[in-house]
């Protein structure tokens, strides 16, 4: 469960459907919307909590895949729900085709980015 400081900050993120969205190479690499992260300078004393938030955008790229939760994925997914109900990452569980695209876009640009980072002079492909 979140710490009551972390389910507060996340309470008050409010859901707006016009936030911009972004990229996040770590720890999730994918796309998220500026209205459902705190700042983590906010969360960063408390890894925790940092975890669960964490977690909670690795699940929901599960769900975006239509992929069947674990039952311990399930259950943290539903215990923060009912902590932060109308938390903004609850809101987009399906993606338009142009955040799909987005989306897609966005772990490409992250593979790249490890695949530079393994293609040092001691990883140089053949």
């Amino acid at each position: 469960m979140l710490s009551e400081k972390a389910a507060a900050l996340l309470a008050a993120l409010p859901y707006r459907p016009d936030a911009k969205w972004e990229v996040n190479i770590l720890p999730f690499g994918s796309i998220y919307w500026n209205d459902e992260m705190p700042a983590i300078g906010d969360i960063f004393d408390r890894p925790e909590d940092m975890s669960i938030i964490f977690l909670m955008f690795g699940i929901r790229l599960k769900l975006w895949d239509r992929e069947v939760l674990n039952v311990q994925d399930q259950q943290l997914w539903d215990a923060v729900k009912r902590q932060v109900p109308h938390w903004a990452l609850f809101h987009r569980l399906d993606l338009t085709d142009e955040q799909k695209h987005a989306r897609s876009e966005a772990e490409r640009q992250v593979e790249r980015e490890f695949e530079s980072l393994s293609d040092g002079p001691d990883n140089t492909p053949a």
